[in-house]
């Protein structure tokens, strides 16, 4: 029976399992169009960050510092680390409540995230969801990046604490994924591109393995004077903002037509660092641009690095004609927004909730752009200008990039610096395990995860700490609230505390039962109905309880809180 491929693997993991799990691949394969599949399908409560504001607007989700209410600092993972960064928080009731909620939290572009970030980030889940002894706090984690690309920054002050505490920067040298590792899933099929030869390069560039033939291949694209015609439509990527500014601010000043501005609408909470295009946006017809956004009409007519030139621009639209397209396009400003998850008062459901809009053309000066902004773009020309990289990965993404090799030009010289890759990254990678290892450990974790469904089902912990924190607040504001409420809160309390002893002794017989090899079906189901009716008369009593309760409070941030 053929092993299933990595992407239907990815597929069973996040949907039917509970397990941590990397999603990664090299550029081009598929690793995007996953993360919005899977959020369009799954029925788990889910959450989606990114490290970057540009890159958690592009994912549909929040940056990770405004999900988790982290600091900018660096996180020192002991227990005095720990005890700051949760006595530090201050995290509102509703944020709790999503927290508390989340089955699935997806962290996308997971190689620029820092190890101590994460740590924090684990921290943070262990608290709020009273599971301190559970990795993330019972969350499924799905970590989606491809660590050969661009990589976490640290300063040299802020690695002088770190180093005493991790071994490296990436988030595998986290203390959370040392002792508790993911699964491992390739995807190996790239899209992008078709031409073996140029796949081959790529790998060699991407593996820091560049054969003398790979080399003399990309130099024989290193042409420092080449200076194409505007209907090429080829895009400079360069590697840093100031050199592609530069390019663009050049390119538009030679183009003798009248300039024309839009500006950006924006709307509640969207911070600067998050702005998709530029807030004063200067256009001329005649401009090269890039489309910054999937168009959704039905049939689509562009894409996120569509590239054409302006032919027309009026009061409140711009008109693009792109290269081999007979029909132009005619695109008015769009609107991005700023995502806050949230739980709706009634189900309990996690829920986005739009707490900021930026509206704007969704087009770019597009002579230029840098290669931390071409991350996940495909072109079909590009100029490279590599030569000045800072950081492991960037000539890789900017090769990989483009379609075939005939469709690149380096304006700068590929030297073997440049394509150096952490050796570390190189070690984390060769520890991926084989599909057969992969496709045991997805059938271990599907029946692991059943079993867990029914423990959290027979676990009433999280109810009591939460009856335990309220009735510690009624009895520390006793004057705010009506007289009786704290004996009814700590009635509340003694008979959470009642249904959790006798869960505990449950759960202990249900793994009793489970360990057993083969299991005694008969048994297991009897012992299923006799819980669920004894339970089910429990929780009617705490529900009568509560429905009965007279109390009330004169303070409208409690009411708010207990309502």
């Amino acid at each position: 029976m053929p092993y299933p491929t990595p992407y239907e693997c990815a597929k069973e993991f996040v949907a039917h399992t509970g397990r941590n799990i990397f999603i990664t691949g090299k550029a081009g394969t598929g690793k995007t169009t996953f993360l919005h599949q899977f959020r369009a399908e799954t029925t788990k409560q889910i959450a989606v960050v990114a490290p970057t504001g540009v890159a958690a607007v592009n994912a549909g989700g929040a940056t990770i510092h405004s999900f988790f209410q982290l600091p900018f600092t660096p996180f020192t993972p002991t227990p005095a680390g720990r005890e700051s960064l949760i006595t530090r928080m201050r995290m509102n009731s509703s944020r709790r409540r999503v927290i508390r909620e989340l089955e699935v939290l997806v962290i996308d572009e997971v190689s620029m995230v820092r190890a101590d970030l994460l740590d924090a980030m684990d921290t943070v889940l262990r608290s709020v969801r009273h599971r301190g002894s559970e990795p993330f706090g019972g969350v499924q984690v799905v970590f989606i990046g491809d660590m050969y690309q661009l990589s976490p920054v640290v300063k040299a002050d802020e690695w002088r604490i770190l180093s005493d505490y991790y071994r490296g920067i990436y988030f595998f040298h986290s203390h959370v994924i040392q002792e508790h590792p993911p699964v491992y899933v390739e995807f190996d099929k790239i899209f992008r591109q078709s031409d073996n030869l140029f796949i081959d390069v790529l790998n060699q560039v991407r593996n820091d393995s560049l054969s003398p033939e790979g080399f003399n291949l990309l130099q024989s694209r290193y042409d420092p004077h080449f200076n194409p015609l505007p209907e090429e439509n080829y895009i400079t990527l360069t590697t840093h903002n100031f050199s592609a500014d530069t390019i663009n601010s050049a390119e538009l000043e030679k183009i003798n037509t009248t300039a024309h501005q839009f500006n950006a609408v924006v709307k509640g909470e969207f911070p600067e660092n998050a702005f998709p295009v530029d807030r004063v946006l200067t256009l001329k017809e005649g401009a090269k641009v890039m489309f910054v956004k999937n168009d959704m009409e039905v049939p689509r007519r562009y894409f996120n690095g569509k590239i054409g030139t302006v032919t027309r621009i009026m009061e409140e639209s711009v008109t693009v004609l792109c290269p081999g397209d007979t029909d132009e396009i005619t695109v008015s400003p769009v609107i991005w927004e700023n995502i806050r998850y949230t739980t709706h008062p009634e189900t309990n459901m996690v829920e986005e909730e739009i707490i900021g809009t930026y509206k704007q053309v969704p087009l770019r000066l597009a002579w230029a752009i840098t290669i931390h902004k071409s991350q996940g773009l495909t072109f079909d020309k590009a100029i490279i200008d590599a030569g000045k990289a800072f950081s492991p990965g960037q000539v890789y993404v900017a090769l990989s990039r483009c379609r075939s090799l005939q469709s690149l030009v380096l304006k700068s010289p590929i030297n073997r610096y440049s394509i150096e890759v952490n050796e570390q990254v190189v070690r984390f990678s060769s520890a991926k395990p084989g599909e057969d290892r992969v496709a045991e450990e997805l059938q271990l974790a599907k029946e692991q995860f059943k079993m867990n469904l029914l423990m959290q089902l027979y676990n009433f912990d999280p109810l009591l700490q939460t009856a335990r924190s309220w009735h510690f607040d009624t009895k520390e504001n006793e004057s705010s609230f009506s007289e009786g409420t704290v004996p009814f809160v700590s009635e509340i309390c003694n008979q959470l505390t009642e249904l959790e002893e006798v869960a505990g002794k449950f759960r202990m017989q249900l793994q009793h039962i489970t360990g057993q090899t083969p299991i005694n079906k008969t048994f297991f189901a009897e012992r299923l109905r006799a819980s669920s009716s004894y339970f089910t008369g429990k929780i009617e009593t705490v529900l009568r309880t509560l429905r009965e309760s007279a109390a009330t409070t004169d303070n409208k941030a409690n009411a708010q809180e207990y309502d």
